[in-house]
């Protein structure tokens, strides 16, 4: 299976964390092709969480349990089937049909090794979601290979780099929210909210030189980044045992003051290609980008 970035040896913790601020992010658009006619739910985010810890699996048995049953340790996400046509809460599938689905992976390096090994070595490769077989064309691993833009790949030492910028615009391609305690749900994307998000995460695994302060970069987004505008709307997933809604759409932010913290902010905006924004992340959720204008 072609693919354009280099198998590396990374060094990592044992915690997974990765050590070299050199260490790549991966954001792998798959292309798909249907192999059967099926019809499949159009909340499908779990069965694509599925799907990825079974192609980990194969490969390596024990990351794959890892990533199921570590508490805190889910160092990728996955987006939910796109170029396809839902009509109600449901997608039909017919054999020829092209879509793409997306991973992300933030945790060094093996998985990346892992899932190229698969591909590189398995032949023809077909996957499963639900019902729907797909055989895998393509895996797409940088911008000029992928026509949607999803693809691609950094370091954390560049995203740590980005330059602050006064307006920062965020797509949120799949269903996005907060949990705010209690079973309650944020469906706005508030600048904290966002922010301490992003934090979060890029805490959880970037190397310990470049961790940033989550609250003050909390507050920071509270009071000197400000809504500027947005195109949103709500949608509702429906998981096995539960309905969550969540926000689509854009957002533009206006940073007010071109600070440290606002170097931060945009460098945690670029981030959110790979890491996706808010709640349930690996199973389709909070799928994200920037969105470069010429505003600013």
């Amino acid at each position: 299976m072609p693919h354009s970035v280099p198998l590396l040896v990374i060094r990592t913790s044992s915690t997974g964390k990765a050590t070299d601020m050199n260490t790549l992010l991966h954001s792998i658009t798959l292309e798909l092709t249907a192999s059967n006619t099926a019809t499949i739910a159009a909340t499908m985010g779990h069965q694509a969480h599925a799907l990825f810890l079974d192609l980990v699996q194969q490969t390596d048995a024990e990351l794959a349990a890892r990533l199921h049953d570590e508490p805190n340790y889910r160092p990728f996400t996955v987006s939910p089937l796109s170029g396809i046509r839902v009509q109600g809460e449901t997608v039909a599938l017919r054999p020829g049909l092209r879509c793409n689905l997306r991973f992300t992976l933030l945790d060094g390096g093996r998985i990346w090794q892992c899932l190229s090994q698969h591909f590189l070595e398995a032949g023809p490769i077909t996957l499963r979601l639900g019902a729907a077989e797909f055989a895998l064309n393509r895996m797409l691993t940088t911008p000029a290979a992928d026509p949607s833009g999803w693809a691609g790949y950094a370091d954390w030492q560049s995203l740590a780099n980005t330059s602050a910028t006064r307006y920062i615009t965020l797509r949120f391609a799949s269903p996005t929210a907060f949990s705010v305690g209690d079973k309650q749900m944020m469906l706005f994307p508030l600048p904290k909210f966002v922010w301490e998000s992003l934090a979060r995460v890029w805490n959880n695994y970037a190397p310990e030189p470049l961790r940033v302060e989550r609250e003050l970069i909390g507050q920071f987004a509270e009071h000197r980044a400000v809504v500027a505008d947005y195109d949103l709307q709500t949608a509702t997933l429906h998981y096995p045992k539960h309905t969550q809604k969540g926000f689509l759409g854009t957002c533009t932010y206006l940073v007010q003051e071109l600070d440290e913290c606002a170097k931060q902010m945009a460098a945690l905006a670029e981030f959110a290609r790979y890491s996706g924004v808010g709640y349930k992340t690996t199973m389709g959720m909070g799928q994200a980008r920037v969105e470069h204008t010429t505003e600013g």
